[in-house]
């Protein structure tokens, strides 16, 4: 079994900003936040912000509404946009992007992929809607759109395909990337064309901003 992630990337909003937002909402759904140490695995972690980015990295199970529908009340609060970021079992990597609250684009990279992340909205992911998003950061639009490579699981031509950087299908997107673009882990290297930067050492925190606070949802 391959590697599961879920983490939203807010931008242009500080740690204390996410915290509070996401402090409201939950209170209107009759939960409260809870303080978590390291010994916690099942907690979300939200990192300091850093280079313009807040990260925050969900808890280990799979609810999809209620906290996507977090991320947009973050988003709607401080009219800011961002991502949620994910990689299922190993097999693919793919986003929502959203801006002031409402969905923008989402991409899924293996486009057949019947997880139902979201349901019947398209997934090839639109390269001009992400850099559109973040104009302070000068995004490279033929750079983006190497990162939102979809194919088909009933696509024949990926019969022989080998997940192997010598497969040029499979070709990192950028120099220096460390993972061919149909990776699981290309996300990696699409953090890093956004500007955060993932923690290459042999931690158990995903990214190099240091860890502001861990915290988990109780039922009031």
């Amino acid at each position: 079994m391959g590697g599961f992630l879920r983490c939203n990337l807010f931008y242009g909003v500080d740690h204390q900003q996410v915290y509070d937002a996401l402090d409201e909402f939950w209170q209107s759904q009759q939960y409260r936040l809870a303080g978590a140490d390291s010994s916690v695995k099942d907690c979300y972690t939200l990192h300091q912000h850093d280079n313009g980015w807040t990260v925050l990295e969900w808890t280990r199970g799979w609810e999809w509404d209620l906290r996507r529908r977090a991320q947009l009340h973050v988003s709607r609060t401080y009219a800011c946009s961002g991502l949620l970021t994910f990689v299922y079992d190993g097999d693919l990597w793919g986003y929502e992007l959203f801006h002031h609250g409402r969905e923008v684009d989402h991409f899924v990279q293996w486009t057949e992929a019947g997880h139902g992340f979201f349901h019947d909205r398209p997934r090839t992911g639109r390269p001009d809607l992400l850099v559109a998003q973040f104009p302070d950061l000068g995004l490279n639009l033929e750079h983006a759109r190497g990162y939102l490579t979809s194919v088909s699981i009933d696509d024949d031509s990926f019969e022989d395909f080998y997940w192997s950087d010598n497969d040029p299908r499979n070709s990192p997107v950028g120099a220096g990337d460390r993972c061919g673009r149909l990776d699981a882990y290309a996300v990696r290297d699409f953090w890093r064309f956004l500007g955060v930067v993932p923690d290459d050492n042999p931690t158990p925190d995903l990214f190099a901003a240091p860890v502001w606070r861990r915290f988990t949802t109780e039922l009031k």
